[in-house]
């Protein structure tokens, strides 16, 4: 299994845990003091820049400010909650073309279910409300 987080590195990911967790915008020397002091990586500014910069690419993270010393600020564009959403929104999306049904068939593909699980399960398809596909 790979060190991914929500389709994130796992430095990228105690990147926005700090972000989520600080709840107010952030500012770079921060951020780098963050990563310095409690996360021991010892990282140059640039490649702290370049984490950032990814991270504001891959729309989790926003930027106000120009430059990347103490004159720019970050805070997160989704929350942990909104992230996990998306990340199983697209994984559906593009490993079972959008079928939820298709998805509990693979999971469920040669597992024993307990009485439980699946006493579970009805109950959420139970509580699921109908929405139009959007697609």
């Amino acid at each position: 299994m790979s060190d991914t987080y929500y389709g994130l590195s796992k430095m990228e990911y105690n990147l926005m845990k700090y972000f989520w967790n600080t709840n107010a915008p952030v500012s770079f020397s921060e951020v780098e003091k963050y990563c310095n002091t409690e996360l021991h990586y010892g990282w140059a500014q640039p490649t702290l820049h370049t984490y950032l910069t990814r991270l504001v690419k891959k729309g989790i993270l926003h930027s106000e400010g120009k430059g990347y010393k103490c004159k720019r600020s970050y805070y997160p564009e989704l929350t942990e909650q909104e992230l996990a959403h998306k990340y199983a929104t697209d994984f559906v999306d593009n490993t079972f073309n959008g079928s939820i049904s298709d998805l509990l068939v693979s999971l469920t593909y040669n597992t024993k279910l307990s009485e439980s699980d699946i006493e579970e399960l009805k109950n959420i398809i139970n509580t699921v409300t109908y929405s139009p596909c959007p697609h």
